[in-house]
C-alpha cells in the first residue's frame, strides 16, 4: 500500500523538489542574448522564462521522453503547463533550444541533487507512514 501511494504521488513529489531545486538556479548570460542582426534577419524575443524551460527539461527527463514527445505531452496537459509557470506548450525547436542554451551539465547536476533529495523525501514519508 505504501508503496502504491508512493508511486501514484511519485510525479507530483518530484515536481515539488525540482522547483525548489530550480529556485537556486541562475540564469545563464546567455539565455536572454537575441540574435546578430547582421548574422540573422531580426531575431524573435525570448518567449519563455529559464526557470519554466529549465522545470521542462527536468520533466522531460524524469519521463524519458525526446522533444517531440515532451512537446505533445504539454500540449495534451495543460495543468502541467500551468505548474510550469508557461502560458503555452512550447514546441519542439523551443525545447531543444533551452536545452542547448542550459547544457547537459547543469542538467545532470540539477538532476542528481533533484534526485538525491526526492528519494530522502519518499523515504521519510515511508517511514512515517
Amino acid at each position: 500500500m505504501v508503496y502504491e501511494m508512493a508511486s501514484r504521488d511519485e510525479e507530483r513529489l518530484f515536481f515539488e523538489v525540482a522547483k525548489e531545486a530550480v529556485e537556486e538556479v541562475q540564469e545563464p548570460l546567455n539565455w536572454r542574448k537575441l540574435r546578430d542582426p547582421e548574422k540573422h534577419a531580426g531575431g524573435k524575443p525570448v518567449d519563455y522564462q529559464f526557470k519554466s524551460m529549465l522545470l521542462t527539461l527536468l520533466l522531460m527527463n524524469y519521463h524519458r521522453k525526446e522533444y517531440r514527445e515532451m512537446e505533445a505531452h504539454l500540449k495534451n496537459s495543460p495543468h502541467i503547463v500551468r505548474l510550469i509557470g508557461l502560458k503555452r506548450a512550447p514546441s519542439k525547436s523551443t525545447i531543444q533550444r533551452a536545452h542547448v542554451k542550459i547544457g547537459i551539465s547543469m542538467l545532470a547536476n540539477l538532476n542528481d541533487i533533484i534526485i538525491s533529495k526526492f528519494k530522502k523525501d519518499v523515504e521519510e514519508d515511508q517511514a512515517s507512514t
